[in-house]
């Protein structure tokens, strides 16, 4: 796959081991070296915000941009999407930072829901919605059907104008066996879940333009005179 394929390590670490210092030297050393990105899994534990401050510190002192997998969860109490961005805020960051899932988002209160997107858009933080894992996964009871989506709040955020993603997560692993990477297929099921249509206006942005700015490549995802040729065609009715 030399050549066809690249990826980028993201350091997406338990919140709580970052308050480990030799390892969390030992991480950023190694995130460094291999030209990957600093992160983490965000979940209420003690120490949620000092473990959020300590990464913002450390990834404005070696110039890192940021990667977190926030409230995965349908717990409304759980709220780290908004400590993120008040961080951000408050170190004044300018490195990207990406935010995917934010699930519980979309149980909380309507007045909790304005402030964390107006914080989200304030810091300039991006989202990416995992639209077919985060349904499969979420509100998950034996013998009981799910009652809700377990997606995020997209429509809101773009209307913010937050940049705002459709991806894959999980690829025939133990958590979401069904994944095959497929842009196509993530695209299409995230109209059908999260009503990107009706109309479709720029939503196919979500799987082309918008990743590829947010990836710092913005050359890529787009249509444009003199731009690069490197297409794949498919079946796309």
């Amino acid at each position: 796959w030399t050549g066809r394929i690249e990826l980028q390590g993201a350091a997406l670490v338990g919140i709580d081991r970052l308050m480990d210092d030799a390892y969390f030297d030992d991480l950023g050393r190694t995130v460094r070296a291999h030209g990957g990105i600093l992160g983490a899994v965000t979940y209420p534990v003690p120490g949620l915000e000092a473990g959020i401050d300590r990464l913002f510190r450390h990834a404005v002192e070696h110039g890192l941009d940021l990667d977190f997998h926030a409230d995965e969860t349908g717990d409304p109490a759980v709220r780290s999407l908004a400590l993120i961005a008040e961080a951000a805020i408050r170190h004044r960051f300018r490195g990207r930072v990406l935010v995917g899932h934010c699930c519980s988002l979309a149980r909380q209160p309507a007045d909790v829901v304005d402030r964390t997107l107006d914080l989200v858009a304030e810091a300039g933080l991006a989202v990416v919605s995992l639209p077919m894992c985060n349904m499969y996964l979420q509100d998950r009871r034996a013998g009981v059907t799910p009652r809700w989506r377990g997606v995020t709040l997209l429509h809101e955020m773009k209307a913010r104008g937050i940049p705002v993603m459709v991806s894959s997560d999980n690829t025939r692993d133990p958590f979401y066996a069904y994944g095959d990477l497929d842009a196509l297929e993530v695209y299409t099921q995230a109209t059908r879940i999260l009503h990107l249509d009706h109309p479709v206006g720029d939503w196919p942005r979500a799987v082309t333009a918008t990743p590829a700015e947010v990836l710092g490549r913005p050359e890529l995802g787009r249509l444009a005179p003199g731009g690069g040729a490197d297409l794949v065609l498919l079946r796309a009715r």
